[in-house]
């Protein structure tokens, strides 16, 4: 889903679907699921030029995804729906303005954890322990890690309190990188992540698979290409009037029931239960690995 809840920030999708051609193209796919590249110049009588340009327009607006799968002729480009409804808030609430402090954590810096295999983590050098061991998750290097996956369990971080005592909370950000974690490798495994704050459940994210059909635009020349390579970049937001995961409403927790005070500690947890609808692990990417070079980010906004 794409919420925008500020109409303002939408031009790329506008411009996206300013064309007979690529709302032929959402068509296709529409009808189709999963469609070759080269399949539009055809349908449209158009040439691989012009068909990639329309292409690169619905990808940059986040509307279609673009892989990349083994063919009898070579490597072909696949074409796939990234969304599934398009929702534009004209009443929205703007984002919360205020000072605002960050926090960086690295996703070795855990201080709690419960992981179940496939599972494993990795520095920018090398694998840490063995590959489904959960006790290598104790290993002292761990905290050097820049990538970590698990097929159910949780990891959970001491987050830096930066609020001050005359200070006031607008909102709570955390943004990060991740992917489910598949036995092997599966393009389409869904998995439902869950997040909370000094154990209040926000919400949880659907990702879509594991992806690897590239490397990852930060990952080390020497990882395995059966592994996980990049995740999608989220934004989880909490302020009075609930939880938001990407602009949509996942929630009814709001910053006044997550006890957030001055001087305390505030624990963030990234989960994936057992028993959750979609069980497909998670991968969480740091610096070092996928396609961003970070960790996770925390912002405390102020008044």
């Amino acid at each position: 889903m794409i919420y925008l809840k500020d109409f303002k920030k939408g031009k790329l999708i506008y411009e996206a679907l300013d064309s007979d051609i690529r709302i032929g193209i959402l068509e296709e796919i529409l009808k189709h699921g999963e469609l070759n590249l080269a399949y539009f110049a055809q349908r449209f009588h158009v040439s691989n030029g012009a068909i990639t340009a329309h292409i690169r327009k619905l990808s940059e607006a986040g509307l279609i995804e673009i892989t990349t799968a083994s063919g009898i002729r070579g490597t072909r480009k696949i074409c796939s729906l990234a969304t599934d409804k398009l929702i534009i808030d004209f009443t929205g609430h703007p984002q919360a303005e205020g000072k605002i402090e960050s926090a960086r954590i690295d996703v070795g810096h855990y201080i709690d954890y419960e992981i179940y295999p496939t599972c494993g983590l990795a520095t920018q050098d090398k694998v840490i322990g063995r590959f489904d061991d959960p006790n290598s998750f104790s290993y002292p290097e761990r905290i050097k890690a820049g990538i970590l996956w698990f097929a159910y369990g949780y990891v959970e971080y001491l987050i830096p309190n930066y609020l001050k005592s005359e200070g006031e909370l607008l909102e709570l950000q955390f943004t990060l990188e991740v992917a489910s974690e598949a036995p092997g490798y599966s393009a389409y495994y869904p998995s439902d992540i869950y997040f909370s704050v000094n154990g209040h459940t926000l919400g949880y994210y659907t990702s879509k698979g594991e992806y690897n059909d590239r490397p990852g635009t930060h990952s080390p020349s020497w990882w395995y290409g059966n592994l996980g390579q990049y995740g999608k970049k989220i934004l989880i937001a909490v302020n009075s009037d609930g939880a938001f995961i990407n602009g949509v409403k996942v929630s009814e927790a709001k910053l006044s029931d997550l006890e957030i005070y001055p001087a305390e500690q505030i624990r963030f947890r990234i989960s994936v239960p057992h028993d959750a609808v979609h069980c497909g692990g998670v991968t969480v990417f740091g610096r070092g690995f996928g396609d961003y070079d970070e960790g996770i980010i925390c912002n405390f906004v102020c008044k």
